[in-house]
């Protein structure tokens, strides 16, 4: 009975570790707004971090738009 007590709670634990390790960080890049210049993405972006809304951006072409993630 004990050693399939110690086997549950190594399964558990190894899966909740997993779990963890796989998890998305606490501040996850998401889709903000679609841009048709490249420019505008950047003034917002920029704009973003001016204003605090984020710490880093990114603008990603793509479909002919410029996609901004913060």
């Amino acid at each position: 009975m004990r050693k399939t007590l110690t086997l549950l709670v190594s399964a558990v634990l190894a899966t909740g570790l997993a779990l963890a390790v796989g998890a998305a960080p606490a501040q996850a890049e998401t889709l903000r707004n679609v841009y048709y210049y490249d420019w505008d993405c950047h003034r917002v972006g920029n704009l973003g971090i001016q204003s605090g809304w984020w710490t880093s951006y990114r603008c990603v072409p793509q479909y002919d738009k410029w996609f901004l993630y913060a």
